[in-house]
């Protein structure tokens, strides 16, 4: 599969190779359009069409094309931001929902696979989460009592199966789950069409309307009109403020080690360090692949993303010695919302009929699951309990301060507008890399191909005007804002941006 959102190439991306599907070229209606065909955007249309609902999903580049193709394919309902601290900020009745739809979400994908025979490599296993004995005092003993007040099934383990990780007590998890995600999303693809959903990619949205004729204008002016749109974009592209400003877009990184057959304990691993680490394998015929992401970072705020491989590297091979060699390096984004909890139901900033998911904290996988569920319900008018703690329109006083330090985060990259450019002028910017440059009191982002061809653009995004900034790593233009990225010739790739960087003289 050729990468979509950067120039890097997951270990899904290198082992498995995605249908393609046609764009989209006339006016069309359904009773519902769902906008991305990613894991959160499948995972809904499927579930609406069981349910009876007409169903078309629309992506501007192929399935899965954006961040579910870069995901490490955790499947937990261990919140990584702990259970105790959704306790505090929501309280315990919130919490054990919030645990309700994580498990609810490993079933669903469980009940997926098995309906539709999608080999997929999935597996139940055992997930640790492993602190430091020098931890504040007792955060163990609250992350295990919390988890049994939200009804998650949890033991302590005396330490965990790879020793090199710790030998002191963790916390064990059963019945976890792993599998390939592109395999997945395949086999759900398949299960869409077959039931009688459409799928059109290569096919960009640039306008949604709500209220009582929903309906989503394409680039080349053709018309889903529906009865409900679902925005499944990873960050929505259906609003400008509300949820941006609940939300931050992190860049994560994950290496892919080569490593003899069963070195490993075959698990889940995350530990509490910061940076913190999560660990999974990937097994196949002749090795196993030890997979290790972390070393986050906001988006657009990193000037040397490279060394964040470096470190994982160094991590891996203290604690991992039989890792033999680095086969893949990639890196993906997620929405940490402010408060913790994914937000999912109607767009604030729209009228009716229009939904949003957003704000997986990390948890993708999960996040898009219970999100489908309960999208189905809401459209089909179903009560669901989960309802009130993922409503974008919440307000919690509790999470304050972490509002505050992000708005204050957004408000420091304005600064750029006036930072002086990386190089004087773009005969200095070495070929196959891109800075953002002042031409006058303008400021442009400037890329060299590898040809010399010289692309130029205002730096300004699109959304809200931050300046933009290049990526070393991934070869893209990314908002340090809100997250928006673009390709190195400024075509749009994740949202909240809808139009691409605007082309200059």
């Amino acid at each position: 599969m050729i990468p979509e959102s950067g120039k890097t190439e997951s270990i899904w991306m290198g082992t498995f190779d995605v249908p393609k599907f046609s764009p989209l070229d006339k006016d069309t209606s359904c009773d519902v359009c769902v906008i991305g065909a990613g894991i959160t955007g499948l995972t809904s249309a499927y579930m609406l069409l069981r349910s009876g609902k007409s169903v078309i999903v629309v992506d501007d580049g192929n399935i899965a094309g954006g961040e579910s193709s870069r995901t490490t394919a955790h499947i937990t309902n261990v919140i990584d931001d702990r259970y105790y601290h959704i306790e505090n900020l929501h309280g315990e009745e919130s919490a054990r929902l919030a645990a309700e739809s994580q498990t609810a979400g490993i079933n669903l994908i469980e009940k997926i696979v098995t309906e539709n025979n999608i080999e997929c490599d999935f597996t139940r296993l055992s997930g640790y989460l492993i602190f430091k004995p020098d931890e504040r005092s007792g955060v163990l003993e609250m992350e295990y009592e919390a988890c049994q007040r939200a009804g998650i099934n949890v033991k302590i383990a005396s330490e965990p199966p790879h020793k090199k990780l710790g030998d002191y007590p963790c916390l064990e998890f059963p019945n976890q789950a792993e599998f390939h995600m592109l395999k997945y999303l395949c086999g759900l693809a398949n299960a869409i069409v077959t039931a009688g959903g459409k799928i059109y990619t290569q096919t960009h949205i640039k306008k949604i309307t709500g209220g009582n004729k929903p309906a989503a204008e394409t680039k080349d002016k053709y018309k889903i009109t529906a009865g409900d749109i679902i925005v499944a974009t990873n960050s929505p592209v259906s609003d400008y403020v509300a949820i941006h400003t609940k939300q931050a877009a992190y860049r994560t990184y994950v290496i892919g080690a080569s490593i003899p057959k069963d070195t490993v304990p075959h698990a889940l691993y995350w530990d509490n360090e910061d940076p913190y680490h999560y660990i999974r394998l990937y097994k196949q015929q002749k090795n196993d692949i030890l997979i290790v992401g972390g070393e986050d970072h906001k988006t657009g705020q990193d000037d040397n993303p490279e060394q964040r491989f470096r470190n994982l590297i160094k991590w891996t091979a203290e604690r991992f010695p039989m890792a033999e060699h680095i086969e893949y390096k990639w890196s993906g984004q997620v929405l940490e919302p402010f408060d913790g909890l994914s937000f999912i139901g109607k767009d604030p900033e729209n009228p009716e009929h229009v939904y949003i998911a957003t704000g997986d904290s990390g948890m993708g996988i999960t996040h898009a699951s219970y999100a489908a569920i309960l999208l189905d319900d809401m459209i089909n008018g179903r009560e669901n309990r989960w309802a009130e703690i993922y409503d974008p329109k919440r307000i919690t006083l509790k999470a304050a301060p972490e509002f505050i330090k992000e708005g204050f985060n957004t408000a420091v990259q304005y600064i750029d507008i006036i930072t002086p450019p990386e190089y004087a002028d773009e005969n200095e910017i070495p070929p196959g890399t891109g800075a953002v440059l002042n031409f006058g009191k303008d400021k442009s982002a400037v890329y060299k191909d590898i040809n010399g061809k010289i692309y130029k653009f205002s730096a300004f995004c699109p959304h809200l005007k931050c300046i933009v900034e290049w990526n070393k790593t991934e070869n893209t233009w990314d908002c340090p804002c809100h997250g928006s990225r673009f390709e190195a010739t400024g075509k749009v790739i994740n949202g909240p941006a809808l139009a691409d960087l605007k082309p200059v003289n």
